[in-house]
């Protein structure tokens, strides 16, 4: 087997294609004596050309052979000589720009010849193309390609013999009588002149525009849930239980029955009212007590006894009988992040259903008691304090964290009979950052921030700070801080409608931020919240703030912190293998449907033919049909489309007709593009006819 570097079997390749990722594994059978780099950058400083970088997908060395450079392109690909430009195109015809890919491979040798001469390393260099999806034959004739040069399908089922081919054909004997320079070539290819990007921006492009996501939720099991009056539903950080909590409100409401959702946090609710619409009614548990008169988090004028027995006891018999008293009901009524909900308040809150016959749901995960439903230093065990019975009803699907987080997250997970949910998306590994001081942690987050947003590409509102304490208070290691870098720190645990803009940082706590995800977490305050990793408070603070991240998460800690062994453990025991594919260009994110109902002022709906859409329908709005008059519309129109997710609704956008000429089948090919040209008699005057 060849040495590959990186190396899937030891460490997380992240690929930028599949084709990329298919050549890779085909390298894979090379024999020892090859040596295989993916990704390789040149930067240096070209004449007055100032400071130039270019990247090659594959460098390939062999002691007998020499250095072979490979760019590899993906997809279905076409080429037009009339204008010497290469396409890719997609299965419905469309075709996209891209760079030649001879030319980028013997641009990326020159520069490399040049720079190897420099160090005195003498060696031949070849350089080849890869199209996996081509086959060799149907690759047209140019002046300027040697098809020699070109692996398609056929050469790379048996790779080594086509690279061996090649360069026999393309070096002279006398130029592969060289010394082996294996180690230098390896110092130079696995130094400062190798990279492995991350394609931070790419990966999270590429995951937000497939709908795989909690849409699904609505098609599967709304159906069979709203048949069951009362139902407790547990679920896993990131399973989805605030998004069916909100379909099933809008399910009822569309009946014309009056609907409350109850959640603790504040700024979830402010996004699950925008959802929902003003016809539901969404509280916090606090907020729905008051306006019964009774404030259930601070004892009553009237009241000389201690506040815990307030919260736990009198509080809640007071707000039952003034309920009680009340003609305010509801039909439906879901409490959302019941795990946070005191034990003796639910006798009260199910006062509030119009009869014993309206719907009561309840939906929690037992590892996220951070308030520790009725005592500070307990696990949070449904079975003995919710007024709603086993069996509960499983979500087991994460559609939120990568398996990455959510196996980091796990290990902070409290409580028994835990549930794990299934995450079968691949990501990156979470990353500790150690800092000595405050100053220190401060540096360290501005570097980061500006890295993801100069260098991956990210935007500011991809990216919130969570801290373990109040972010801008004192104690904390952002106390009184107002600007990091470019970036003004907004706390939108304390101003939830403050705007966020591109020079704003979103800071909140942990607590504040619960129900909430963001694509890049970055904790702090874990050291300088004053609580052991063995405390079930502590524990279930790290786990809330691990799983808000979607794509990407950093853990900020003090050098000297106890707890730095465990989360460190927690990260080494995460599986480091494999690849991970960002998948192709965007403009391959095109599907294909059919034209199931349609209104030419409001709306139509399109039945998806691709597997890869869990959702079997989406909407469209005329507004967006792509240089398509409405008459063309109707019951049984194929279109292609792109999808565009407004905010967790999937809408079908950029809609084209789809040609009604057959799609090919096969695996996508060259196209030879030709063009009868007229020759024109050299004795024919200039106004004549040729």
């Amino acid at each position: 087997m060849a040495r590959l570097y990186p190396n899937t079997d030891k460490a997380r390749v992240i690929f930028a294609s599949q084709a990329e990722e298919q050549f890779y594994q085909h390298c894979k059978q090379l024999s020892s004596d090859w040596t295989v780099y993916y990704s390789c950058t040149l930067t240096g400083i070209e004449g007055d050309q100032g400071l130039t970088d270019n990247e090659i997908d594959f460098v390939l060395y062999h002691p007998r052979y020499g250095l072979i450079v490979m760019e590899v392109k993906g997809g279905r690909i076409s080429y037009n000589p009339d204008n010497l430009q290469f396409y890719t195109e997609n299965r419905f015809g469309e075709r996209f720009t891209i760079k030649n890919p001879f030319a980028q491979a013997l641009n990326w040798k020159s520069r490399f010849l040049r720079y190897l001469r420099k160090k005195n390393v003498k060696v031949p260099m070849t350089h080849m193309v890869c199209l996996p999806s081509v086959h060799e034959q149907d690759f047209p004739d140019r002046p300027d390609v040697e098809t020699m040069l070109l692996i398609g399908r056929q050469r790379l089922e048996n790779l080594e013999k086509a690279l061996t081919q090649a360069v026999t054909a393309a070096q002279p004997e006398r130029f592969l009588q060289f010394e082996d320079a294996a180690d230098a070539l390896d110092k130079i290819l696995r130094g400062s002149h190798y990279t492995s990007r991350l394609y931070i921006r790419d990966y999270i492009d590429q995951h937000e525009s497939k709908v795989k996501d909690v849409e699904h939720i609505h098609d599967t099991l709304i159906s069979p849930m709203v048949s069951t009056k009362r139902l407790a539903v547990e679920g896993e950080a990131g399973t989805g239980k605030t998004m069916l909590a909100m379909a099933l409100a809008k399910h009822f409401r569309d009946l014309g029955q009056t609907v409350l959702i109850l959640s603790p946090n504040p700024v979830l609710n402010q996004y699950i009212q925008e959802q929902v619409g003003s016809r539901i009614e969404v509280q916090t548990y606090a907020e729905f007590a008051s306006h019964f008169g009774v404030d259930i988090l601070k004892r009553a004028p009237d009241f000389e006894g201690s506040r815990e027995d307030w919260i736990q006891y009198v509080g809640p018999e007071r707000l039952k009988a003034s309920i009680l008293k009340s003609t305010k009901r509801f039909d439906v009524l879901l409490c959302d992040e019941a795990q946070d909900v005191q034990p003796f308040w639910w006798e009260s809150i199910e006062a509030s259903l119009q009869s014993p016959e309206s719907h009561f749901y309840i939906f929690f995960d037992r590892s996220q008691g951070v308030f520790g439903s009725g005592s500070s230093e307990g696990h949070f065990v449904p079975e003995d304090v919710l007024p709603i019975s086993t069996p509960y009803f499983p979500l087991v699907n994460n559609y939120r964290t990568t398996k990455e987080i959510s196996t980091f997250s796990r290990n902070f997970r409290t409580g028994r009979q835990i549930l794990n949910s299934h995450s079968g998306r691949l990501g990156y590994i979470p990353e500790l950052i150690l800092y000595k001081d405050g100053a220190e942690a401060q540096e360290k987050i501005q570097e980061l921030v500006t890295r993801l947003c100069d260098q991956e590409g990210l935007r500011s509102a991809e990216i919130t700070i969570l801290s373990a304490r109040r972010p801008l208070q004192e104690g904390s290691v952002l106390q009184n801080v107002q600007k990091l870098g470019n970036f003004e720190l907004c706390d939108i645990g304390n101003n939830r409608k403050a705007p966020r803009t591109q020079q704003t940082l979103a800071v909140s706590t942990i607590q504040a931020f619960k129900g909430l995800e963001t694509s890049v977490g970055i904790i702090a305050n874990l050291s300088e919240y004053n609580m052991p990793l063995s405390n079930p408070i502590m524990a279930s603070l790290l786990y809330v703030a691990c799983t808000r991240a979607k794509h990407m998460l950093y853990i900020l800690l003090q050098d000297d912190d106890p707890k730095k062994e465990a989360i460190q453990k927690a990260i080494d025991a995460i599986s480091n293998k494999g690849s991970l594919v960002i998948g192709e260009n965007s403009h391959d994110h095109a599907y294909a449907g059919t034209v199931s109902y349609f209104n030419p002022e409001r709306l139509g709906w399109l039945t998806v033919e691709d597997p890869s859409l869990q959702r079997s329908t989406l909407m469209f709005f005329p507004c967006d049909l792509k240089d398509i008059s409405k008459d063309k519309i109707e019951v049984g129109t194929r279109l292609s489309f792109r999808v565009r997710l407004e905010g967790f609704a999937p809408i079908a956008t950029d809609l084209k007709l789809i040609r009604t000429t057959p799609l090919e089948s096969e695996a996508p090919v060259i196209k030879k593009v030709e063009k009868t040209r007229k020759i024109k008699p050299k004795n024919a005057k200039k106004s004549g006819v040729a």
